[in-house]
């Protein structure tokens, strides 16, 4: 007997052919998954056609997300966490496991979750925010939000991205920004203060210069230089002392100094030059001695009564007081001026600040006085602070020094103009033709003969064939510096007195080179007074 199914497919050649064409088709489809080449089967069922990927496809996206700077996340429409990456779990400080699982909403900070809410129910969103790590810091981060189905079901993905390094570097731009601004209001104002006393010299000088000026005439105009030089010496001594105390190169030479003394001194100092003569000054002070630089107490002093004359009208009120409050020297300078915003009080002491200034440019100066107050009273184990009660209400600035226990049996040096000393013969060695010329005008008119070379080569011939008693010489020399002018000279003119003068501050130059190269002293150009060369050829 015949079975009835092989009769059948005898009688229908064309099921057979159909049935061997499916049979080679699954067998080439399973050659392809055993060998890689399928990454995922679509199969149609009940509900349609349905998408099945290989682990094998799934590794290299897997292994990529695991790998990503930001934060991964897979949620649930409520937000439950289905999937972290490694990356979050460093961001939020905890173990994967302990993550997958339990809702997002622990891990963002309360004042964002209504933000992370809405763009979950929305299913897209973008937004900054903070995320909370484990160990309770907050960690500023940039949340996106997007859908994607998966099986047949719909999940929320969410990419954390961590911003602190943004920030900075936002910070650090601002920062740059706000230094560049203030430098270039800085330069204008830098032009605007030097052209206006380099007007007033110009002028005098024309009035110096003109066939027949008058007595009072001549008198005035000299006045108005020797004013607007000193304000052009001030203003570039605060310039360099700023930045040398940037750069840590300002050298304190202490002494025990009664602050009431420095006071009282600068008091007089602004006094004699009328500066005081349109306040009300009132002065209160005791003595407290500490342990310090008298020169720098008294450039503390002069620069906070110098804000203070800047910004109180005429006819206002300056108090200074002295005082000790405990283990401390307390100086405080008040005044009823213009005040201090609370928005500039904070930074009242940073470099180049300024308060508004009036459009009759009465209130004069680059920003660069409290700064170095600032930062002479920390050199000197100090504090400063401001205090306003706001614009157009006065301000109060105290200075804070420890204070020594007992005054000192003796008193510190006093400072006093040397006596005129005897003719000397003085070689100057300058390149300046501007500065040999008024340096002959000094010294000429305090007696003494005076002879001039523009180099060190010539100077130091000159030198052996004079003899000088003193040889003031400009360290900056062309060629040969004045160091190893001095060390020449020292070697063929043991006998003449070796004074170095410079533009630049001792600090910066080094006073062991000034000794070591034989010179005897040193004198700053901005301080070649009649009574610093004596002081130099005594």
């Amino acid at each position: 007997m015949t079975a009835p199914g092989m009769a059948d497919d005898a009688m229908n050649p064309e099921q057979v052919k159909k049935l061997q064409r499916e049979l080679e088709e699954a067998q080439e489809t399973l050659r392809a998954i055993r060998q890689g080449e399928v990454d995922g089967l679509v199969v149609e069922g009940p509900n349609g056609p349905q998408l099945f990927t290989l682990k094998t496809a799934e590794q290299p996206y897997r292994m990529l997300v695991e790998q990503m700077q930001e934060g991964a996340l897979t949620l649930t429409p409520v937000g439950d966490v289905l999937y972290c990456n490694r990356r979050f779990a460093e961001l939020v400080g905890a173990a994967p496991e302990t993550i997958v699982g339990a809702p997002i909403g622990p891990f963002v900070a309360e004042a964002d979750q209504p933000l992370l809410a809405a763009a979950l129910r929305a299913g897209r969103g973008k937004y900054e925010g903070h995320l909370l790590a484990f160990d309770g810091r907050s960690v500023p981060a940039l949340f996106s939000v997007g859908t994607f189905v998966a099986d047949g079901s719909e999940s929320l993905c969410l990419v954390v991205t961590d911003l602190v390094e943004l920030i900075r570097t936002r910070a650090a731009r601002a920062a740059a920004e706000a230094a560049s601004q203030a430098k270039d209001q800085f330069l204008a104002m830098l032009g605007h203060e030097l052209r206006n006393p380099l007007g007033a010299i110009s002028s005098a000088v024309s009035v110096l210069g003109q066939s027949s000026p008058t007595p009072e005439h001549d008198r005035r105009a000299r006045d108005v230089i020797a004013h607007q030089a000193e304000h052009l010496s001030r203003l570039v001594s605060d310039l360099l002392d700023v930045t040398r105390g940037a750069l840590g190169k300002i050298e304190l030479v202490r002494a025990p100094i009664d602050v009431a003394a420095a006071v009282r001194r600068c008091l007089a100092a602004l006094d004699s030059t009328q500066k005081l003569g349109q306040h009300v000054v009132t002065v209160d002070v005791e003595p407290v001695w500490v342990e310090a630089d008298g020169v720098r107490i008294e450039q503390i002093v002069m620069n906070l009564m110098s804000n203070s004359l800047k910004f109180t009208p005429r006819g206002g009120a300056i108090s200074v007081t002295v005082s000790r409050e405990r283990d401390e020297a307390v100086l405080r300078v008040a005044d009823d001026g213009a005040g201090i915003s609370a928005e500039l009080l904070p930074s009242v002491f940073d470099l180049f600040v300024q308060g508004e200034r009036d459009l009759d440019r009465r209130a004069r100066g680059l920003g660069v006085g409290l700064s170095l107050v600032r930062r002479l009273v920390e050199l000197h184990g100090g504090r400063v602070d401001a205090a306003s009660p706001g614009q157009g209400r006065g301000s109060v600035f105290t200075v804070r020094l420890p204070a020594l226990v007992d005054a000192p049996q003796t008193p510190g040096p006093s400072v006093e103009a040397p006596a005129r000393g005897e003719r000397r013969r003085i070689l100057v060695v300058e390149d300046s033709a501007d500065n040999r010329e008024i340096l002959r005008i000094l010294l000429e008119s305090a007696g003494h003969e005076v002879h001039e070379s523009g180099d060190g080569v010539s100077g130091v011939e000159i030198a052996v064939q004079l003899e000088p008693d003193v040889v003031l010489i400009d360290i900056g020399l062309p060629g040969i510096d004045g160091f190893q002018v001095a060390l020449a000279m020292r070697a063929r003119c043991p006998r003449a007195r070796i004074v170095l003068t410079s533009s630049r501050d001792l600090a910066d130059l080094g006073a062991e080179r000034v000794s070591a190269c034989g010179a005897a002293g040193f004198v700053h150009k901005a301080a070649l007074s009649r009574e610093a060369i004596a002081a130099a050829t005594a």
